[in-house]
């Protein structure tokens, strides 16, 4: 079957990929936002350590860098989806499935379009 013809079979199941792309980018960046703040909060804990133990200024950096790249895939993410054609779609139904916290599944717009299944637990909290 014919991409064109899958379409018109499932016409509710595609999205721009534009979309979401940029949506994804968007998720990255408030991730990345999270994960300074983490960062903010466990710093002196971690400068601390290190002075006991200098692996947890490496630990500190680790989390600085993992940061930086989660900031950069955004902004990667983000240019890219402006440069998409607005033509491209794509059935994200399957990948959508994958996806267990509703809030992250309505942000990225794949409840209502891609029926994502109700039943799916929004997540716990766990603690450890």
């Amino acid at each position: 079957m014919s991409l064109a013809a899958s379409r018109r079979e499932n016409p509710d199941t595609t999205v721009a990929m534009r979309d979401v792309t940029g949506r994804i980018g968007n998720e990255l960046a408030e991730l990345a936002a999270a994960l300074h703040n983490v960062q903010m909060l466990i710093s002196p804990l971690l400068h601390d350590a290190a002075k006991t133990n200098p692996i947890h200024l490496h630990e500190l950096q680790d989390l600085d860098h993992i940061h930086q790249k989660v900031g950069n895939l955004a902004e990667f993410l983000a240019a890219l989806s402006l440069n998409l054609p607005k033509q491209w779609v794509l059935d994200a139904s399957t990948a959508s499935q994958v996806i267990t916290l509703s809030a992250l599944a309505s942000r990225l717009g794949l409840t209502t379009d891609l029926g994502l299944e109700a039943e799916q637990p929004a997540g716990d909290c766990d603690f450890f």
